[in-house]
């Protein structure tokens, strides 16, 4: 290797590792500054909480990671704590076009915080369009026809959701389920899901006390 070679090499090497050092810098000051929202967050002050993961989410990282999709959901909160509906879409679109199942979920509970039920179903169908094995927007959905007090669509909704092979949470799927026939007042065909979801998840605290509930009546 010539020596015009070598320098070029070296360029290389220093960029490379300046980099990785920047983006490692990052990442550990986007950790402690999220950490500073989230106990804002904790204690209500939503404007600072906001600043603060707004801040941390500017942070340079090599790579998308977990902890930035944590910092925009914080974010997002914040703006939705603070009412700011429109601003909290737009980070929660930024999830979304990084396949995140809950960036869906929480944009139409901002569109519902604006009284746009219509426009909140449509996110949550186009979300179910583009993930359809994510259970957890299935059960935004029924939320937000169960709010209208239209638990037979929202019920289907959850049926549809117990179709596919690959459900991810499932078991919140399941859970809201037993709330939906509770609510349109089958509570036989709610204990039979009741006992049905003890059964298959004994350590959840909250389906023994629904079932105990639902034996009680």
């Amino acid at each position: 290797m010539d020596d015009k070679m070598k320098k070029i090499v070296t360029v290389v090497l220093v960029i490379v590792i300046g980099i990785a050092v920047f983006a490692g810098y990052g990442y550990v000051t986007q950790k402690t500054t999220a950490n500073e929202g989230i106990e804002y967050l904790n204690g209500k002050e939503y404007q600072k909480a906001y600043e603060k993961f707004h801040e941390a989410a500017s942070k340079f990282t090599l790579f998308w990671t977990g902890q930035k999709t944590d910092t925009l959901l914080y974010e997002g909160e914040s703006l939705y704590q603070l009412e700011r509906y429109d601003d909290a879409i737009k980070v929660y679109d930024q999830l979304i076009a990084k396949g995140e199942s809950r960036g869906y979920s929480f944009k139409a509970f901002c569109y519902m915080g604006k009284g746009e039920t219509n426009k909140a179903l449509n996110v949550c169908k186009q979300g179910i369009q583009a993930l359809p094995d994510a259970g957890d927007i299935y059960c935004t959905e029924y939320g937000i026809y169960a709010k209208q007090k239209k638990y037979k669509e929202g019920l289907d909704i959850l049926k549809e959701a117990l179709t596919r092979d690959g459900l991810k949470n499932k078991q919140e799927v399941l859970f809201t389920r037993i709330s939906a026939y509770e609510s349109m007042f089958d509570y036989d065909t709610a204990l039979q899901y009741a006992k049905a979801y003890v059964k298959a998840y004994p350590n959840d605290k909250q389906g023994k006390k629904e079932l105990t509930f639902l034996e009680t009546r």
